[in-house]
């Protein structure tokens, strides 16, 4: 089932008003907001998109999700993750019942040292990888943590978990790579 994305016009004060994209309320979550109440580790953090990327991909709670971060991406808390680095040690890996791997690469990120086959759009004829909104898109069904530059995403079931400007901005950005977990 293909998703849609809806456009809709909101007012600018500065600028008047003007038409923005922006991905339905029902397909994304702003996995900040659903954190910071609920966990004091949560509170005091920052640049921890990736533990609440796979806090949503495993479905734990977001203080597993930090140590588990912590201990195969070397995090240090307040920290961003370098992701590439150590997606060795995380490919294979299960928590919660669910088992990590790596989707694929975008053709623009594909990189030497780590073994994993490119991902490519099927709506191009040439080697051309994905955006966010053509991932969801072709992907409607499964938990997936999507890497971009500087930044992850999780994507479950057809529901984008990010930032809160994802629901108007990041939708466009290219896809590095996605680890798939399953």
């Amino acid at each position: 089932m293909k998703r849609e994305i809806l456009t809709t016009k909101t007012t600018n004060t500065d600028w008047g008003t003007n038409t923005v994209k922006m991905i339905k309320q029902d397909f994304f979550c702003d996995s900040s907001k659903m954190v910071r109440g609920v966990c004091d580790i949560a509170k005091n953090e920052t640049n921890d998109c990736v533990v609440r990327a796979f806090k949503v991909a495993f479905d734990i709670p977001y203080k597993t999700a930090h140590s588990w971060v912590k201990s195969k991406f070397k995090r240090e808390d307040r920290k961003g993750t370098f992701t590439l680095i150590h997606l060795n040690s995380v490919i294979g890996s299960i928590k919660n019942g669910k088992r990590t791997s790596l989707m694929g690469f975008s053709p623009q990120y594909k990189t030497s040292y780590i073994k994993g086959k490119t991902l490519v759009n099927p709506k191009y004829k040439k080697l051309t990888g994905y955006t966010v909104k053509s991932f969801m898109e072709q992907h409607p069904d499964g938990r997936y943590v999507i890497i971009v530059k500087g930044h992850a995403l999780a994507l479950v079931d057809g529901v984008l978990y990010g930032n809160s400007n994802e629901q108007y901005e990041g939708f466009r950005r290219p896809i590095k790579y996605v680890i798939k977990v399953k």
